[in-house]
């Protein structure tokens, strides 16, 4: 595209008006303003990365130039490639690549840096004041006697809660790892019986107080799986987490495997969900209605991490559901990930 007259005088002063990147060419010669995109976080050195790669690609169409109005540059970026799109102008003997998707640009990188800003800023205070209730509950022994039972649980409560933000920071660094594409996926040889042994350990006296039967049915008592062990660990006790949350008293995991898959499938008689609702419970931050209303805490993270995990071991989820009688979630993962080469990670 060419410009003549007023427009190629004033080309550069809109442009920075508009504060939209560009990288101008004149022969050899580059100029380019790193301040037009200062208002995004970006990792180092990665304004110079993409003005060498349209760099390249302006010495490598020189000759044909003229011809071309668009290009899409690609480039790396915390693991993940994404492709910045410049339109190509020409004013007199120079040519000015602009950036077109800068609100793209702005929008990735924000996501990728609140949830990393967010998440260990607050993990290391968190960490701090949880080591200073226990503690102080550890000393409560050499206290006073007066009042001694509402510090302690003032304390207790203070300890629940920090471990309820703990959790909350530590599945926002996995959302943030699965967004930026960092995510690795281990292959670790366990017992399905000492995962769920494990499980249910951790549930114990939240099943007790709520009073609820939970049992586990393991196929031929025991099997080992190839998988991602904190991983696997994770989506199970969301999915058991979720049916305590929703369900009347019972819940029932059950563990099996055949010739290609291994299975997890936890079933609850709770409240059940309607198809709108299973349509979209995979979605981040997803909060459904029943969970405002019964005042269930969370950011809604829980099951985005599920998918994308389950994804991951290209595994997937089938839902049964139906309102107030009840839900089951399967889990399919496929034996074959264990003999890959590769390591599968989030998109």
């Amino acid at each position: 595209m060419n410009l003549n007259g007023n427009q190629e005088a004033n080309i550069e002063q809109f442009l920075e008006v508009l504060r939209k990147f560009y990288i101008s060419f004149k022969g050899n010669q580059v100029y380019y303003q790193e301040s037009l995109l200062s208002d995004i976080v970006l990792p180092k050195n990665f304004i110079l990365d993409v003005v060498n790669k349209v760099k390249d690609f302006y010495l490598s169409n020189r000759n044909r130039i003229e011809n071309i109005d668009k290009v899409s540059i690609k480039i790396n970026v915390y693991q993940k490639e994404i492709s910045l799109e410049f339109t190509i102008i020409k004013k007199s003997d120079k040519y000015y690549f602009i950036l077109l998707n800068d609100n793209y640009l702005r929008y990735e990188f924000f996501r990728t840096n609140i949830l990393n800003t967010l998440s260990h800023e607050l993990k290391t205070p968190l960490t701090i004041i949880k080591g200073y209730i226990q503690y102080m509950i550890k000393s409560l022994p050499t206290f006073e006697k007066d009042n001694l039972k509402n510090l302690f649980n003032l304390l207790s409560t203070m300890l629940n809660e920090t471990y309820r933000l703990e959790e909350i920071i530590s599945e926002l660094i996995e959302v943030s790892k699965f967004y930026s594409n960092s995510v690795i996926i281990k292959r670790d040889i366990f017992s399905v019986l000492k995962l769920m042994q494990m499980i249910k350990n951790k549930f114990e006296p939240k099943i007790k107080s709520k009073g609820f039967n939970f049992e586990i049915e393991i196929e031929n008592g025991d099997f080992d799986i190839i998988a991602d062990f904190e991983k696997i660990k994770y989506i199970i006790s969301e999915l058991i987490e979720n049916s305590m949350k929703y369900g009347k008293n019972k819940i029932l995991v059950r563990c099996y495997e055949d010739l290609n898959n291994y299975y997890f499938e936890v079933i609850d008689n709770g409240i059940g969900m309607s198809k709108e609702v299973i349509d979209n419970v995979f979605n981040l931050f997803m909060r459904t209605e029943n969970e405002l209303n019964r005042k269930v805490y969370g950011l809604g993270v829980g099951l985005f991490l599920v998918k994308k995990i389950v994804d991951a071991h290209n595994g997937k989820i089938e839902i049964k559901s139906k309102v107030n009688k009840g839900t089951s979630i399967k889990i399919l993962l496929p034996k074959h990930f264990s003999k890959s080469e590769s390591l599968f990670s989030g998109s």
